[in-house]
């Protein structure tokens, strides 16, 4: 990824994760959208020169943007692993096996740093992004619920 290319997808990334705290933590928009940035000003730094985090650009035969995704390895106390933070397959170019694709790829790169183990967290409207995690082996590590009761 090049640095004009992250800061757009700074950009769409913090308000990506916004609208998904928006739905799904209840959050307004204006709080999702500073815990957003918060979220990637810690996490990322120095943008793409955060030390053991990678952000890839997924292009088609043609040279054309398909997908980006970002994983980063993470020390945990039963080893060090990658976390998957985003993947994410353009609008107009999902339904053709990007995504697999994708994490097939993350795949090949986890073995050649090494590691053994991949981590990801996926929010409980995101039937398709499941579907393909199951499907690969993703095995459900937790699961968190919630329930409006329409007080307050």
């Amino acid at each position: 990824m090049t640095a004009e290319e992250y800061r757009e997808y700074h950009r769409e990334a913090v308000a990506s994760y916004a609208d998904d705290m928006v739905r799904n933590v209840r959050l307004s928009p204006e709080a999702a959208e500073t815990r957003a940035a918060a979220t990637m000003r810690d996490l990322l730094p120095e943008g793409l020169g955060t030390l053991d985090h990678w952000i890839e650009v997924a292009e088609d035969e043609h040279g054309e943007r398909v997908g980006q995704l970002w994983f980063a390895r993470r020390a945990t106390p039963a080893g060090d692993i990658v976390f998957l933070f985003d993947i994410e397959v353009v609008e107009a170019e999902r339904g053709r096996g990007y995504g697999r694709r994708l994490m097939e790829l993350l795949e090949e790169e986890v073995a050649a740093l090494g590691l053994a183990r991949i981590e990801l967290n996926v929010f409980g409207h995101n039937e398709v992004a499941r579907g393909l995690y199951e499907d690969m082996g993703y095995v459900e590590m937790s699961r968190q619920l919630f329930k409006e009761l329409g007080a307050g």
